[in-house]
């Protein structure tokens, strides 16, 4: 549906060349709600901007369905783009139009008579819950209401991909919520392939199937969700899983009560997450009777990602090296990863550093 090939994008400051996309690749499959998720300066703002090419990159190539966007001619190009809704942080509403008159502006030129494009309207309406916002002026709404409204005027074109740049980031939690509930209900209902670029992991967490990690420019990991949370590889992407499921939180209230902490030369902090049809099992509790290594919960929790369920659990494993090596290693035959804590701070797989 969408290909990124060896994407770059190069701006020149002053004397200084700036790389703000760095060689991407990746591919978005039809039907996907895909995230790319970086801190602010990653570049992703400007690499979702290529797929439109409301920012043309310097090299590589943008495929949309079967089109090289950037080999189109400018009113091929024009035509493309309207396949393509956007969506922003802060709305881009006409203060001075009504809400109906937001969400007509794209079909101006659409060759629609006003009844059709009244029609259209009223059924966009429905479908983002805001029929009696009609005859209502932004400045009326709320955040929620007018990113509802931004949500309507972006599928008046009938889009297949809809852009998604920090739509939820000006929006309080609650909002969020209900406005990544109308994005996944959109993705089903229109069959709606939907790109979110996001600086928050729990965004990505709540509504994507498939993640890119973006920093300095560059991916530096993508793959399907519960893939990305369950065995990261980049340290970047642990910082931002484990702020989604709040691991970060749970050991800096580890480190702050010590008496918590107070480990022996047999015991060892370790983080531990199950995976699908483990998450249910009683692995845990039979390492003691099997290994004879007793098993400390500090902090757990259970969620659902992608109709899968996830479960972390900090725990401070006790016993005889040797036996909890064998503990360690029963458990990952079981398809579950066991980490290392180190500091309350730095988590380590056991695989690459034993434990001691």
């Amino acid at each position: 549906m969408i290909e990124l090939r060896n994407v770059d994008v190069t701006f020149q400051d002053g004397k200084q060349t700036v790389k703000a996309v760095r060689d991407v690749s990746l591919k978005v499959e039809k039907g996907d709600i895909y995230g790319i998720v970086g801190y602010s300066g990653a570049g992703k703002s400007t690499l979702v901007r290529t797929i439109n090419l409301l920012q043309r990159p310097t090299s590589g190539s943008v495929i949309v369905g079967a089109q090289e966007l950037s080999a189109l001619p400018a009113k091929s190009l024009r035509t493309a783009r309207k396949k393509i809704g956007m969506i922003f942080q802060y709305f881009n509403l006409m203060r001075a139009r009504t809400v109906a008159g937001n969400i007509a502006y794209p079909l101006r030129k659409s060759g629609l008579s006003k009844k059709e494009i009244n029609d259209k309207v009223d059924d966009l309406l429905e479908l983002v819950g805001l029929v009696d916002k009609k005859h209502t002026y932004p400045s009326q709404l709320s955040g929620g209401q007018k990113q509802r409204v931004a949500i309507a005027r972006a599928l008046a074109n009938d889009p297949e991909v809809l852009l998604c740049d920090e739509a939820t980031s000006a929006l309080d939690p609650k909002t969020t919520s209900s406005i990544l509930e109308l994005l996944k209900r959109l993705n089903k209902k229109l069959s709606l392939t939907i790109v979110i670029i996001t600086h928050e992991m729990q965004v990505v967490k709540e509504i994507c199937n498939k993640v890119a990690v973006m920093d300095d420019g560059e991916v530096v990991e993508q793959g399907d969700l519960v893939s990305l949370f369950t065995s990261p590889k980049e340290a970047l992407t642990h910082e931002f899983i484990d702020t989604a499921t709040h691991l970060d939180q749970a050991l800096e209230k580890l480190r702050k009560h010590p008496t918590l902490l107070d480990l022996s030369v047999d015991d060892v902090l370790a983080n531990i997450t199950y995976v699908g049809v483990s998450t249910g099992t009683p692995l845990i509790a039979s390492l003691y009777a099997q290994f004879g290594v007793t098993t400390n919960i500090l902090y757990g929790n259970v969620e659902i990602l992608q109709q899968t369920p996830v479960g972390n659990l900090i725990v401070v494993f006790s016993g005889e090296k040797r036996q909890r090596e064998k503990a360690v290693s029963y458990l990952e035959s079981n398809n579950i990863v066991v980490n290392q804590i180190q500091n309350t701070q730095t988590i380590v797989p056991i695989k690459q550093e034993k434990i001691s």
